[in-house]
């Protein structure tokens, strides 16, 4: 069933973010359903899905474990699956069916995804009649056994688990799976590469019994790094994310993340020559890392040194406009 502890605050995002056009819209929502599920309870829950090949809807395995009955709808006619395809550490569930008459979205890669590309997702987020969409670019990507997970500021709420996370052509880049606790929540949606791979070469079941939890389900010192980063950046722990941040670079030495979230810890523990050098090594990697750009502008300020100030400012205002540089982690 649905995870309410990581699906709590809804984001609204600002008016002034650019949106894709009316005919991108209109065209994905009749590859967004509705899931609807019951437990031996009694019980009932929804969430969304994503038709992903003829016969297939691809939907977050948190919204359908351990269900006694499952079906879909779209337009009011409602479908039942046949069989499953699952992949439960990843936490996503390909539903089979015989005859699905709904349009599959178009699946793109994700490796050459830029940070601050513009996305948008597309849900039943809130248990809503039509499907919703939110907007924002993407912010972050993270290592996953070969894949990239996308974090992105395009929010989603509860019974938005499943749905689609797409870029301004409308095509699929991932689903919307799990957010973060607390005001200043994180977006993650898993890659389609994970759903190609199962359509390919998945097993189908019959069954809906969860053998295992989702991996950001699972305790603090069992996440990766990027999710075990997080109550130390909610609780302003500098010490602990400092301790995470170090083991992170030694197994990922080159990753964008990895030295950012390092560099934010010795920015934020007084540190700032290290911090000047991790920053810097994240820009000489990837020109759009818009957090990085933001702590150079920081130290650049405590050091008086404006003429860096105002060339970082002119970087992360081209980047993401509506970031105050006064933000901070």
């Amino acid at each position: 069933m649905i995870k309410k502890s990581f699906l709590l605050t809804l984001w609204f995002p600002l008016s002034c973010l650019a949106t894709p056009s009316v005919e991108v819209l209109f065209n994905t929502n009749p590859s967004v359903v509705k899931v609807h599920v019951a437990n031996n309870k009694g019980n009932h829950g929804v969430g969304s899905g994503v038709v992903v090949a003829k016969n297939y809807i691809v939907t977050n395995c948190h919204v359908i474990a351990n269900s006694q009955g499952i079906h879909v709808t779209k337009y009011g006619v409602s479908y039942s699956p046949d069989a499953l395809i699952a992949d439960w550490k990843s936490d996503l569930c390909i539903l089979k069916f015989k005859f699905l008459e709904l349009k599959p979205v178009v699946m793109t890669s994700t490796a050459d995804v830029e940070y601050e590309t513009d996305v948008f997702t597309k849900s039943y987020g809130g248990n809503a009649a039509r499907p919703g969409s939110s907007f924002g670019t993407v912010k972050a990507k993270f290592d996953y056994d070969g894949r990239q997970i996308i974090q992105s500021s395009a929010s989603f709420s509860l019974g938005a688990s499943g749905g689609g996370l797409f870029n301004y052509d409308g095509e699929l880049l991932g689903i919307t799976t799990f957010k973060t606790p607390g005001r200043s929540a994180f977006y993650y949606s898993m890659p389609v590469e994970i759903i190609e791979e199962m359509l390919a070469n998945g097993e189908e079941i019959s069954v809906t019994t969860a053998p295992e939890r989702a991996f950001w389900d699972r305790p603090e010192e069992n996440q990766p790094y990027f999710m075990r980063v997080v109550s130390a950046l909610n609780k302003k722990n500098w010490n602990k994310l400092s301790k995470i941040s170090e083991a992170w670079v030694k197994d990922e030495p080159n990753a964008d993340e990895s030295n950012f979230h390092l560099g934010l810890a010795n920015y934020q523990l007084k540190n700032h020559d290290r911090a000047y050098r991790l920053f810097t090594k994240v820009v000489s990697q990837n020109k759009k890392h818009t957090l990085s750009y933001l702590y150079l502008y920081k130290i650049a300020k405590l050091n008086s040194k404006s003429d860096e100030m105002t060339k970082y400012k002119k970087i992360i205002n081209q980047l993401d406009s509506n970031m105050s540089l006064e933000k901070d982690e």
